[in-house]
C-alpha cells in the first residue's frame, strides 16, 4: 500500500495492500477499496463509499458525497462501484437517499471523463462512457454500453437503455429507448445506433432487425404504442426489449416510466 504522507485516511477505512492514494487526498470513515485501485491527488471518497478493484481515480474525483436532496442531504447512505472504472478529473458521484434503497450503484468498465456528475440513486450498468461534462440527475438508470456526449444534461427518474448513443448538449427529458441515437434539445430519437450495437458485439442480423423495426415504429407515422404491442412477441429478444422499454415509456409520467415510481417523502 502507497500512501502519501499528505494524505488523509480515516483508521476505520479498509485498503487493499496494494492501494495507491495521493497526495492531500481524504479518505473517510467506513470506506471499502478494491485491490489495484489507484486515487490520485486531492481526491475525496466519503464515509459509505465501497470501490471495486482496478479503479482510477485521477485528481480532484469527489466519491460518495451527501446527495443533492434537500429532504436527504445528512442521510447516512452508500455508493458501490464495480471494477476497472475510469474516473477523470473533477467527477462527482453522489450516493443514495432513503427514497431508493439508500444506494448509487456503478457497474464495471465504465469510462467517465472530466466534470461529470452522477447524482443519488442513480444505477449505471458496465461499458458506459460519459465525455466531458455530462450531467445525470438523481434517480437515473442507464444501461450497458450507453455513450453519452458532451454536455448532455438527464434528467431526474430518467432510463436510458443500453446500447444507446445520446448527442453532444443532448436535453434528455424521457426515457431513451436501446439501441437507437438521440440528440436535439428536447432530445429526440433520429437513427439506429449501428455502431454501437457493432462495438457491443451484437450480430449484423439482429443489427439488420433492429433497423427494420426502428423504421416500422419511428418512420410510419403510426402509434408507437401499437407497433410496440405488436412486437411484443416477436422472436428477437432484442426486438422484445425494444418493445417492453417502448411500452413503459408510454406507460410512465411524462414519458419516463420511473416517474410512476417515484415516492415522495
Amino acid at each position: 500500500m502507497i500512501i502519501h504522507d499528505t494524505a488523509i485516511v480515516d483508521p476505520g477505512a479498509e485498503l487493499d495492500e496494494d492501494v495507491e492514494v495521493g497526495p492531500y487526498t481524504v479518505i473517510e470513515r467506513n470506506v471499502k477499496i478494491g485491490a489495484g485501485t489507484r486515487i490520485g491527488p486531492h481526491c475525496f471518497v466519503a464515509t459509505g463509499s465501497v470501490l471495486g478493484d482496478r479503479n482510477t481515480l485521477t485528481a480532484f474525483v469527489s466519491v460518495g458525497t451527501a446527495p443533492q436532496d434537500l429532504a436527504h442531504h445528512h442521510a447516512e447512505s452508500r455508493i458501490e462501484i464495480g471494477d476497472d472504472n475510469v474516473f477523470r478529473e473533477f467527477v462527482s458521484l453522489n450516493r443514495g437517499t432513503p427514497k431508493e434503497d439508500d444506494l448509487t450503484l456503478i457497474g464495471d468498465k465504465n469510462f467517465i471523463m472530466a466534470s461529470c456528475h452522477v447524482g443519488h440513486d442513480c444505477v449505471l450498468g458496465s461499458g458506459i462512457i460519459m465525455t466531458n461534462s455530462v450531467l445525470i440527475a438523481g434517480h437515473c438508470h442507464v444501461g450497458d454500453n450507453v455513450v453519452l456526449n458532451g454536455y448532455a444534461g438527464v434528467g431526474q427518474y430518467t432510463s436510458i437503455g443500453r446500447m444507446a448513443y445520446v448527442g453532444a448538449k443532448a436535453r434528455v427529458v424521457q426515457d431513451v429507448p436501446p439501441f437507437v441515437k438521440v440528440a436535439g434539445d428536447p432530445a429526440e430519437v433520429r437513427m439506429v445506433n449501428e455502431v454501437g450495437m457493432q462495438r457491443a458485439g451484437v450480430t449484423q442480423e439482429d443489427i439488420d432487425e433492429i433497423k427494420h423495426v426502428y423504421r416500422a415504429i419511428f418512420r410510419t407515422g403510426r402509434s408507437v404504442s401499437e407497433e410496440a404491442h405488436a412486437l411484443i412477441n416477436d422472436r428477437s429478444p432484442m426486438v422484445r426489449e425494444l418493445a417492453e422499454f417502448l411500452l413503459r415509456k408510454e406507460a410512465g409520467r411524462f414519458g419516463r416510466y420511473r416517474e410512476s415510481l417515484r415516492r415522495h417523502p
